[in-house]
């Protein structure tokens, strides 16, 4: 879901070939998209896969030409949640069309991308997102690619982010990544001795 963080993204580098197109972003951290154009999904896993049945973050990605349109499908993603985006299951697939924009004489101006969500766990019903990138520059004048790395400065201390100065030791309880850490922080923080509703029971009012 960072990639359609306007923060997070707001410059692609695309190479596009026949066989292989690479989305390559930035600004907050570093991100790349692999569309395998032509591939298939293996189906014999807990979900569609290219490789080994683990889910990655930005998911797999397989597409298909039609003329000079690029229709792709991504699953196999790890289950998140990020920068005021809905959170989503490792369920979570999406279908994007990328199409060109020209000027009247043609000439490629931009990208309109097209996303639709899919998540039977998140969503109840399916997400449509439609946004235009403008063509800003040719890798022969553009400037080169900037790698960037994300450095936190706040620490989470009895579940509360916290500013700590150079060389100060705090104690730390290192996160499960993949296991929903933001809905373990608050259970253990700020949420000892409560019990969850019985789904029963969550919205009758006898």
């Amino acid at each position: 879901m960072r990639r359609w963080h306007e923060a997070a993204t707001r410059e692609w580098d695309l190479v596009v070939t026949p066989q292989l197109v690479t989305i390559l972003a930035g600004v907050a951290d570093n991100f790349i998209t692999n569309i395998y154009v032509g591939r298939e999904f293996k189906l014999d896993g807990s979900g569609p896969h290219l490789g080994a049945d683990v889910p990655r973050w930005y998911g797999e990605t397989i597409g298909f030409w039609d003329k000079d349109v690029l229709i792709t499908w991504t699953a196999n993603v790890q289950a998140w949640m990020n920068h005021a985006s809905f959170e989503h299951s490792g369920k979570m697939q999406t279908v994007e069309i990328y199409a060109p924009v020209r000027d009247a004489s043609g000439k490629l101006t931009g990208i309109n991308h097209e996303s639709i969500f899919y998540d039977p766990e998140a969503l109840v019903a399916p997400l449509r997102q439609v946004r235009t990138y403008v063509k800003t520059a040719e890798f022969s004048t553009s400037d080169p690619f900037v790698f960037i790395e994300c450095i936190p400065t706040l620490v989470p201390i009895d579940g509360k982010a916290t500013s700590v100065v150079p060389g100060q030791t705090v104690p730390y309880r290192v996160p499960d990544m993949y296991g929903r850490p933001w809905a373990q922080n608050v259970e253990q923080n700020f949420e000892k001795g409560m019990e969850r509703p019985k789904e029963a029971d969550l919205f009758k009012f006898d």
